[in-house]
């Protein structure tokens, strides 16, 4: 029964008694006769309203039953739908197959062979091989790669170059400096990694791209060409101060220097406890030394926009006076700096020099003759460290170098599968297993989880990696391997007694002059 019935029972159940005193009964008999009918409505209202929760309830009970039969189907076939839709989806996306949509549509990488020119010779290049095999053998991709030593840096490049020329094809994957590049580029030699790099399948991640220290990662960006990124970094070198941290403390310092002007006390320092007069810093003309002062001195090399040279700022004055005052013989009789002909690491290991300036891949050798210096003299080795180059800007600013990998273009398939290949090879682990075959650095931070206790065994190795994030990189111009020469020619004229301003004046002419002749021969 609805409630609006029982209101209406109710009142003429209420009424029916009233009328009645109306017509002649009593007021008690009228109550009394109310509240038997209003009981007795009641009770029928409360017998029907059990009744309907009863009907109600079984009603409810039915619906649920057929409500869970339903859920159960639907979710039955619910699951026959995910189970064709991830077979169906295991079928798209077999490994290394090709996607639909995007630059890379319909390009498949898979059974690919990629010959690889590269620089690495002796236990480097066998340790190489060993890695390369195992890309080979568990690869999902079916991707070969032919590693092949072609001799150093101006070898290969002489090579890529003769191909071009001859309207062939160098290698698929090749190395060579960020000057190399630009040079390639001119041809449009090169593939642009930054489709590759940022690619939502084939590419990195946000999240992979920032595990990269950042210097090394953006190093290969070209400016020149419409930021184009013309080469991957597979391993890095830094220049450092190498130290006898033993005679240091010997001489009465407690850690290398910071700032020229340390650098110089501590050098004269040296001199002064030699037995020759000459000692302290072994002088080094490279023009990856002549940069690394500049940039300690903080300047650069390049002016801002990365067009020109600029070898006569202040800072490239600064460093060249400062280096001209310790290999300049003193009052005292002493030479704070000098050149030595051959690598420094003897000269440092055995005291006769304090200092020595190079690349961090020279480490294992400074080890090396350390321990061969000690043992000749039946004694224990003194300790080798490294240190930044000594500066006046707030943090070290350390000039970081090396070749980088780069893609020439051939087919979108072997593209495709040489970024692979050097997708996997920069990845962390493997990233760990290289920098131990060659002592160079990681260029993906996240290498560094990977190594276990190699730092712990190799403490100085591991102080360079602590400088890394101070990274600064040297000019990617084309004409830059010939302005090597002339900066190494022009620091010895300095050295020499030459003009510091006029000669670094001539330089920075002699090297804008080399870029546009450059440029204007290969009709650009």
């Amino acid at each position: 029964m609805s409630k609006k019935y029982v209101k209406w029972f109710m009142l003429l159940a209420l009424i029916v008694p009233m009328f009645l005193v109306a017509c002649g009964g009593t007021a008690e008999d009228a109550v009394e006769d109310a509240v038997d009918t209003v009981e007795d409505v009641a009770s029928d209202v409360a017998d029907t309203v059990e009744e309907a929760a009863e009907d109600v309830a079984e009603e409810a009970e039915e619906v649920m039953d057929e409500v869970e039969e339903t859920a159960e189907e639907v979710m039955d076939e619910a699951e026959e739908v995910m189970d064709e839709a991830e077979e169906a989806m295991e079928e798209v996306m077999e490994p290394c197959g090709p996607v639909s949509d995007g630059p890379f549509a319909g390009v498949d990488p898979r059974g690919q062979t990629v010959v690889w020119w590269h620089n690495h010779s002796s236990s480097r290049e066998e340790l190489l091989l060993e890695i390369v095999a195992e890309y080979n053998e568990t690869n999902e991709c079916g991707i070969t790669i032919e590693a092949l030593n072609q001799g150093g840096y101006n070898d290969i490049r002489d090579a890529v170059n003769a191909s071009v020329a001859a309207g062939e094809v160098p290698a698929a994957l090749v190395v060579g400096y960020q000057n190399d590049q630009a040079f390639y580029q001119l041809n449009e030699s090169l593939v642009d990694l930054n489709e590759y790099v940022n690619d939502s399948h084939w590419g990195l991640s946000e999240e992979e791209q920032a595990s990269f220290y950042q210097s090394f990662f953006n190093q290969s960006i070209h400016v020149a060409f419409d930021d184009q990124r013309l080469g991957f970094p597979p391993n890095r070198s830094i220049e450092l101060l190498h130290v006898n941290m033993s005679y240091l403390r010997d001489l009465g310092y407690d850690a290398p220097p910071t700032t020229p002007d340390e650098f110089v006390e501590m050098s004269c320092a040296a001199a002064a406890a030699s037995e020759s007069g000459v000692g302290g810093y072994v002088l080094r003309d490279d023009a990856s030394a002549l940069a690394a002062w500049t940039f300690a001195f903080g300047g650069d090399v390049l002016n801002a926009e990365g067009t020109e040279y600029i070898y006569n700022s202040d800072a490239t004055v600064q460093a060249m006076e400062m280096l001209v005052e310790l290999a300049t013989l003193g009052e005292d009789g002493q030479v704070c700096a000098y050149f030595f002909d051959g690598f420094p690491n003897p000269e440092v290991a055995s005291r006769n020099a304090l200092f020595a300036q190079g690349s961090s891949s020279g480490i294992p050798f400074y080890v090396g003759d350390f321990a061969t210096i000690a043992e000749d003299a039946g004694t224990e080795p003194d300790e080798y460290g490294v240190a930044a180059i000594p500066h006046i800007t707030g943090d070290p600013v350390m000039n970081i170098y090396g070749g980088d990998v780069m893609i020439v273009k051939t087919t979108p398939e072997q593209q495709l599968a040489a970024w692979q290949f050097v997708k996997w090879f920069t990845s962390p682990e493997p990233q760990a297993r290289w920098v131990e075959a060659s002592n160079y650095f990681p260029t993906n931070a996240g290498a560094v989880e990977f190594l276990g206790d190699y730092n712990e065994q190799n403490p100085v190795w591991a102080t360079a990696l602590d400088l890394l994030q101070y990274g600064k990189f040297e000019p990617q111009l084309i004409s830059y391997q010939s302005v090597r020469d002339a900066a190494q020619e022009a620091y010895n004229v300095i050295i020499q007694g030459g003009d510091v301003q006029a000669t670094l004046d001539d330089l920075t002419e002699t090297a804008n002059e080399l870029q546009e002749e450059l440029l204007e021969e290969i009709g650009n």
